[in-house]
């Protein structure tokens, strides 16, 4: 009876297992990359994206949510695909090559060397659901290095709030691209200045 009992309790492990809910996975989309304005003269030289930072959440694939000050949790059916520090980091990379302002755009690591580099920190990437409504709040520091001098050319803080057309991860996600294509123009005409 033990063993029966046993071979009972696998069989129903494993159909757990199998029936485990799937979960859905988001990226940043592309398309923001076309409210990028195309630079009129190419500089002679390359930049380079580093890894971006986070002040918190973003660094994990957790899609996260606030509904009470303080608290913050995570969706159990959606995930980003990858983590948001690195989400960023592409779509930075893909808005400063689309600007077609540099001769070359690098993502950290690389072995080559270029004269600047953009360093980047999530300081808030959060969907809020506030009185029936859904939000998400974006703030980007972002900051243009001299690789060779090791000084700051500038630095400043992008935000933004948008409203989420639904309330669940999908709304969010689509607001977060929103406020992509809202702030990667005006990140990449202020880096482009220098």
């Amino acid at each position: 009876m033990g063993k029966l009992t046993a071979v009972l309790a696998s069989l129903l492990f494993i159909a757990g297992c199998g029936s485990a809910p799937y979960k859905t996975q988001y990226t940043l989309n592309s398309d923001v990359i076309s409210s990028i304005q195309s630079s009129a003269k190419q500089k002679s030289y390359s930049i380079t994206v580093s890894d971006v930072k986070s002040f918190g959440t973003g660094a994990n694939k957790d899609m996260t949510y606030t509904r009470n000050a303080n608290v913050i949790e995570a969706y159990t059916k959606s995930a980003w695909v990858e983590p948001p520090i690195y989400l960023m980091k592409v779509a930075l990379a893909d808005a400063l090559i689309a600007s077609n302002a540099y001769q070359d755009v690098l993502m950290a690591p690389t072995s080559i060397q270029s004269p600047y580099k953009v360093d980047a920190t999530i300081q808030k990437m959060q969907q809020r659901f506030v009185d029936g409504q859904s939000t998400i709040d974006l703030s980007l520091m972002v900051r243009l290095v001299n690789s060779t001098t090791h000084q700051l050319v500038f630095s400043k803080i992008y935000s933004t709030t948008e409203t989420a057309a639904s309330q669940d991860a999908a709304g969010g996600v689509e607001a977060y691209n929103r406020a992509l294509a809202r702030l990667l123009p005006n990140i990449v005409r202020d880096i482009t200045r220098h």
